[in-house]
């Protein structure tokens, strides 16, 4: 990971996002941030300048990681994309003020980005103030793992900070097979793609998967949490991204989405 990209609109969720990508990037002196500020034009580019200037007097005694501002009109979705190809960006960093587990319909900005890229995604909840990433929980379906692409970011995070990934299934109706040819294909394929980075694979019953998954996070006290949208494919499409779409509202801890 050399090039992160922060969307950063100057709101305190941006800054939390920018306090934790700073954390996951030192002190490695290849990884620059750059922090991408899309205008509608209400504010002149000098005003925007000086509220950088504001920002980043903060990190001026880090040396790493590098850190670079730039303005862009347009509209968000489409000009993080433009941005996200024109500088070869590893991965997108992007806070979200998130929702209580009740509001189920809520989009914002960044559940709508996390929708609508075909890219990895680290979302980063504006509560969540401390840095710590020893343990990954990686959540998996009950189908076999059809792209194994995206272990590789997993891999490569994991290999960063040496930690270890924990993978949890929640089954929504009782199994009848303890263990399935699927969950051997999934285990070989985990054993080989994460390496010595892999723990264990952990099953559980609960009939809200959403709610099976961020309880498991608050029980064992995981830093991260890491899914992949576009891995379980049904006849060659992607799934709708419900699960996708609360978890990333809902979630407490780090959000990597895996594309």
């Amino acid at each position: 990971m050399k090039n992160l990209l922060i969307p950063f609109d100057f709101s305190e969720v941006a800054k939390n996002a920018l306090d934790y990508a700073v954390k996951f990037s030192e002190p490695d002196p290849s990884i620059t941030i750059h922090l991408l500020h899309v205008s509608d034009g209400s504010i002149t580019n000098k005003e925007i300048n000086d509220r950088f200037e504001e920002v980043l007097a903060k990190y001026k005694s880090h040396l790493y990681p590098r850190l670079y501002p730039f303005v862009k009109k347009g509209k968000l979705i489409p000009t993080i994309l433009e941005m996200q190809e024109e500088l070869n960006v590893d991965l997108v960093i992007m806070g979200t003020s998130g929702a209580e587990l009740d509001e189920e319909d809520l989009v914002t900005r960044t559940s709508l980005f996390v929708q609508a890229a075909d890219l990895p995604i680290l979302v980063i909840p504006e509560k969540h103030k401390k840095f710590r990433l020893d343990t990954i929980i990686l959540s998996l379906g009950q189908e076999e793992i059809a792209d194994r692409s995206p272990l590789y970011k997993l891999l490569e995070v994991s290999r960063k900070f040496q930690a270890k990934v924990h993978v949890l299934t929640v089954q929504n109706t009782p199994v009848l097979v303890a263990h399935s040819e699927v969950d051997e294909s999934n285990e070989n394929t985990l054993q080989y793609f994460l390496d010595m980075f892999y723990s264990h694979h952990s099953f559980t019953e609960n009939e809200d998967i959403e709610k099976g998954i961020l309880g498991y996070i608050k029980k064992n006290d995981m830093d991260m949490l890491a899914i992949m949208p576009r891995t379980h494919l049904k006849n060659g499409e992607a799934s709708q991204g419900r699960l996708t779409h609360y978890l990333t509202l809902h979630t407490e801890v780090p959000l990597l989405v895996l594309n």
